[in-house]
């Protein structure tokens, strides 16, 4: 009972985190009282960031070096060297999303692309396993196959929402305030 437990987590670890991520956020954002503090678009990359992306990253860190042989079969593969190259991209991209909780702005970005990348990449992978050797193993055909494709996904409307609060053009007077202040010569905003 246990180890069918433990296969279940395990076997979801990526998806489990993507939703617990999401959650946070959203309890995060509701609990705010006004419009002050992180936006649903910051907290939603903060936290996609560190679990789905940090964490589930060191966890196939950890599956792909020291358990290889186990991963291997989950996703319907043979045991293979490569298995430890996997394991330290997983490893970079991992240390990437825990850093990127805080992060600038730059450093989020890259964390994306290299999120899109790779974990974008495992989705074509997948896929082709799925067309070419009908590999529907839950490691490959199951929910490991949906976070790659969704947590990109969040991933980039995330930094494209936050990329548009920065460059939103601050509201400091009502139009018809601003409309009176140009025919008067006074200046509007921080220019």
């Amino acid at each position: 009972m246990l180890d069918d437990t433990l296969q279940i987590v395990f076997g979801n670890f990526a998806f489990a985190m993507l939703i617990v991520a999401l959650v946070v956020a959203l309890c995060l954002r509701a609990a705010q009282r006004g419009p002050a503090g992180p936006s649903l678009a910051e907290q939603t990359f903060r936290w996609v960031s560190l679990l789905a992306v940090g964490l589930a990253g060191l966890f196939t860190f950890v599956a792909h070096v020291f358990f290889a042989q186990s991963t291997a079969a989950h996703i319907g593969w043979q045991p293979s060297p490569f298995q430890y190259e996997v394991g330290m991209a997983d490893l970079t991209v991992g240390v990437l999303g825990v850093l990127a909780f805080r992060a600038s702005q730059g450093f989020r970005l890259a964390t994306t692309v290299a999120a899109v990348c790779w974990l974008g990449g495992d989705a074509v992978g997948h896929v082709r396993q799925m067309v070419v050797a009908h590999n529907f193993a839950p490691g490959n055909a199951g929910s490991w196959f949906w976070t790659d494709v969704l947590v990109p996904l969040v991933m980039v409307a995330c930094v494209a929402a936050l990329w548009c609060e920065k460059n939103r053009p601050a509201r400091t007077a009502s139009p018809a305030r601003r409309d009176s202040d140009i025919e008067s010569g006074a200046t509007v905003g921080a220019f």
